[in-house]
């Protein structure tokens, strides 16, 4: 092939003489190597110009002389032998050195002939930290999925005749482990199927000597050749785009669009016209930016050419086309320019501006929805309390603490359910409650009570603590049928409390049961003593399920005051001591004396005046239960009297002894009804 070059070569540039000597200028052959490599460089005449060899030239009384170009002069070239020598053809560099780089002139003459050619060698440093100069690399594609040779170039001339080779080839100037299917021989690498990660830098290393020969080549990974025209993305083909534009301001219309792989010589070819017109054609205010690649992978190209208006002319609304073609064909896509709709960009702002205000509204109802609710509800809601006959706001489902608990530490969810629950309700927001341990005493139609009590209630609150649900609290709403029928139509509202998490009691799942057998169930989830503090969500969501009451919220004084009026209305303004010691006696059952009668009570700090001795009522013969106005360490100690107790029904003795359940205390205070307000729960 490069023999026929040559031969093209020699009948379009004409040689000329100079000194009587034909020179064919510079070899297309150029020599590259490492610093500190050896190479060969042999007289091209002997392999391209002329038909005959070296041993004949010499046979016919020609010379061959070497000379070296130094700018516009040739000077002989001295060989020593030690580092440059010359051997038949060739000059021999044993190590080339960087002031090796030039140009290098073979001349054969003699009397009365004379031609001459000249031959390139570059020498190059290695990249730091690399095997190889970029400079000087080998370059070699190959398409993805195709199959490639990889040899080891220019080095015959460093193999000997009949020996095989040491060549170690490597990869980025490291030793890999090739995969299963390529195959390294000595001075090939064949990869049957090239894949993405195949391309980069392959070094072959040849010991010639105590020399080096390096060679390297860099494989450049392509996609496959494309068979289709380049598709324009925007404007999209086949559709007319229309861009609204206000005339005066400037415009920038960018073209992207897609071109495979076409060769490595095919640059994209992307241009915008006006109707039949070019840009070049066009007003001096129109023109086109540069081709832009954005982005590139394996050979293929996403690239953007833009039309830019320094300021748009209402001679300039019209159609403009982006055409894209390469060797198989051409595409476009078309954009048309129209004046801006002034009054339909004010109705797409009110629009815009009347979205984000439904947008911020909408955030903030979710975020203060329980607040917003409240709100509405205290100022313009109804009052839920009027004309339903109902006695109670809320019926307090909560398992009894046994009184043998009390001597240790109780736990944060007892404390909430027996304690803070219903003083808040009541004493902050004064709502009345209905707590079975308190307000109801047992009889015989103890569980009639309750379902009446029940049905007096607006809502049954069911605090889900993990002694409640060990204990399977609830199980009364489930085996009294009138109970169960409330829950399962909807005639009491429930709000159940979930003061933990309940998964690892044994009878759960009894729980989830029971959620889908109430019709009307509000769940909340109360998150441990933070959601004590009255500003918490907890309570947001508790008084949000409650009753709705169109009143004002009372001070704690006032509700207690109200709420002591109602239990203690029909009091005397005193109680006897004996009277009141002989009703709680003959409330104890036969089986039990009454120091063991238990009833959950509550102790407060309270400061009495001095009395005179003689004012002190007589004390009680020792087989009467012992009352007294103060309580260990100097505290008033108030008992939960059920209603029944304090407007003298006492039920007969022989009926008590049916419920044992029956919890009193064994002390209580007869204090008059004012007295008793000072803190009763």
């Amino acid at each position: 092939m490069r023999r026929k070059k040559k031969s093209i070569l020699f009948f379009v540039f004409s040689f000329y003489f100079l000194d009587g000597c034909i020179d064919w200028s510079v070899d297309l052959k150029e020599y590259h190597v490492l610093a500190g490599e050896p190479v060969r460089v042999k007289c091209a005449l002997f392999y391209s110009y002329i038909r005959t060899n070296y041993t004949m030239a010499t046979n016919a009384k020609l010379r061959l002389i070497w000379y070296k170009n130094k700018g516009d002069a040739e000077e002989p070239i001295i060989f020593s032998g030690h580092r440059l020598s010359k051997e038949d053809d060739s000059i021999w560099f044993r190590s080339a050195e960087m002031e090796d780089n030039g140009f290098y002139t073979c001349v054969l003459r003699n009397s009365t002939y004379c031609m001459k050619v000249s031959m390139s060698m570059t020498v190059e440093e290695s990249d730091e930290g690399k095997c190889f100069s970029s400079k000087i690399r080998h370059l070699e594609k190959a398409e993805i999925t195709h199959s490639k040779m990889i040899t080891c170039p220019d080095i015959e001339d460093y193999m000997a005749p009949y020996i095989q080779p040491q060549m170690t080839w490597y990869k980025e100037c490291e030793r890999v482990e090739w995969r299963s299917s390529i195959t390294v021989n000595t001075t090939h690498i064949w990869i049957p199927e090239v894949e993405e990660g195949d391309g980069g830098n392959y070094t072959c290393e040849l010991q010639y000597g105590s020399r080096l020969v390096r060679r390297t080549t860099q494989l450049k990974v392509t996609a496959l050749q494309t068979t289709q025209p380049p598709k324009v993305l925007f404007p999209p083909e086949r559709q007319d785009t229309v861009i609204e534009i206000t005339p005066g301001m400037p415009l920038s219309l960018d073209c992207k669009a897609f071109f495979g792989y076409s060769g490595e010589n095919r640059r994209p070819i992307i241009y915008w016209m006006k109707g039949e017109k070019f840009v070049e054609e066009l007003a001096g205010h129109i023109k086109e930016s540069e081709v832009r690649i954005l982005r590139e992978h394996l050979g293929e190209k996403e690239v953007q050419l833009s039309l830019m208006f320094d300021a748009v002319e209402e001679a300039d609304l019209a159609n403009y086309t982006c055409y894209v073609e390469n060797h198989i064909g051409r595409r476009s896509g078309s954009a048309i320019l129209q004046k801006k709709d002034m009054y339909r960009l004010e109705l797409a702002g009110g629009l815009g501006v009347i979205l984000l205000l439904l947008g911020v509204l909408t955030a903030l109802y979710k975020c203060y929805n329980l607040e917003i609710m409240l709100c509405y509800r205290r100022h313009f809601g109804s009052d839920e309390t009027e004309d339903d006959n109902k006695e109670y706001d809320a019926y307090l489902s909560y398992t009894k603490v046994d009184l043998d608990s009390l001597g240790r530490t109780s736990s944060d969810e007892e404390t909430f359910a027996l304690e803070i629950l219903p003083d808040v309700l009541e004493k902050h927001y004064g709502y009345k409650l209905f707590i079975p341990d308190r307000d109801l005493i047992p009889s015989s139609t103890y569980i009639e009570d309750l379902a009446r009590s029940v049905e007096q209630s607006r809502r049954l609150i069911i605090v889900l603590t993990p002694e409640f649900v060990a204990k399977r609290g609830w199980s009364i709403f489930q085996i009294e049928t009138r109970l169960h029928s409330m829950l399962v139509t909807g005639e009491i509202k429930v709000i159940m409390i979930e003061c933990a998490d309940l998964k690892n009691v044994i009878n759960y799942q009894e729980v989830e049961a029971l959620k889908h057998t109430i019709k009307v169930l509000s769940i909340i989830k109360w998150r441990g003593p933070k959601s004590n503090e009255l500003s918490s969500k907890f309570w947001k969501q508790v008084v949000y399920e409650m009753p709705a009451k169109r009143r004002e919220t009372l001070s704690r004084r006032q509700v207690m005051d109200s709420g002591e009026q109602g239990l203690f209305g029909d009091l005397q303004t005193t109680v006897s001591t004996i009277a009141m010691t002989t009703t709680s006696a003959s409330l104890a059952p036969p089986n039990e004396s009454p120091a063991q009668m238990r009833h959950f009570c509550r102790s407060y700090e309270f400061q009495l005046p001095p009395q005179p001795s003689s004012l002190s009522p007589p004390l009680p013969p020792p087989s009467t239960v012992q009352f007294s106005t103060l309580g260990p360490g100097g505290r008033h100690v108030y008992c939960n009297i059920p209603m029944t107790l304090l407007n003298g029904q006492v039920p007969q003795s022989s009926t008590l002894g049916k419920k044992p359940e029956l919890h009193l205390n064994s002390t209580f205070v007869p204090l008059t009804s004012r007295e008793l307000s000072s803190d009763i729960w």
